[in-house]
């Protein structure tokens, strides 16, 4: 794979990616209320508007990944992120976790068929896969590859990351765990964080969100950045993300890194794998 990226073959590129929305993991966890009403999550109604008013102020494009379920229960969502120009993403059906379902193959099967099934039906072309939770199963490179996926992002092998690769024609560019809002936040990844070498206890969010831009920072090759609409509900975090978009923008302004959505950069590693 060429070392060079984007039209202005930069040494850089960084992949800007969005993770999970609306009720999905809530109703995969059984933690929905059943007294909520199903489309009015806040992950869409507060959190989506304001993320996509800034993407437009910084002039960034992103993939999202949402779960199949919001096809049926965020469509004008789903609808409003492509009219602005981002590119939607297949993150599972409600959130399941991915890397569990190699106990029963034909439910993987199933679930990838039917959220595929409810992004087409609403007229919505999805070409990128991410697992939710990050691992995939045995068999999942081969479905993506039968059902017309393109290419995918689950988590790097390596913690630290790994440079885009071809595996029989589907492009793959894994996410680091450094580069996940959600990994430095949230109480539950605190063994994942002690597996990486890491404080179990979380970090406050002026900390979490100087790692992320340290990280982008300091950078090379090809990076991919997860966020999650949800956690922006808090205002001091929502404020870093904000940071975080000015330092992406001026990464891209200043020829230092080309900012991305996935499948943009998907397109161009052409048929090579990476070395």
């Amino acid at each position: 794979m060429s070392d060079s990226y984007g039209p202005d073959g930069l040494a850089r590129a960084i992949v800007l990616t969005c993770d999970n929305l609306g009720e999905a993991s809530a109703l995969e966890r059984g933690t929905w209320s059943p007294g909520t009403p199903l489309g009015e999550d806040p992950s869409v109604t507060t959190a989506l508007p304001r993320l996509l008013d800034a993407l437009d102020d910084s002039h960034l494009a992103a993939t999202f990944f949402a779960e199949g379920v919001n096809a049926e229960l965020n469509p004008e969502a789903l609808s409003e992120i492509v009219g602005r120009g981002h590119e939607l993403g297949a993150h599972g059906w409600r959130h399941e976790a991915w890397g569990e379902l190699s106990a029963v193959p034909r439910h993987e099967r199933d679930l990838l068929k039917q959220a595929t099934r409810a992004f087409a039906d609403r007229g919505l072309t999805v070409s990128g896969f991410r697992p939710p939770g990050g691992a995939f199963t045995p068999q999942t490179t081969g479905l993506l590859h039968e059902l017309g996926y393109d290419w995918c992002s689950p988590a790097a092998l390596d913690p630290h990351g790994a440079p885009p690769f071809v595996q029989d024609s589907l492009r793959v560019l894994p996410f680091a765990w450094e580069l996940v809002d959600a990994y430095h936040l949230m109480e539950r990844f605190a063994d994942l964080r002690v597996r990486h070498g890491s404080s179990a206890e979380p970090l406050g969010t002026a900390a979490a969100g100087e790692r992320l831009a340290e990280a982008l920072r300091s950078g090379e090759g090809v990076q991919t950045m997860v966020l999650h609409p949800f956690l922006m509900l808090d205002a001091a975090w929502w404020e870093q993300v904000r940071r975080l978009l000015d330092l992406l923008a001026e990464l891209r302004r200043s020829g230092q890194a080309w900012v991305v959505a996935g499948g943009m950069l998907a397109q161009a590693l052409g048929a090579s794998p990476a070395q």
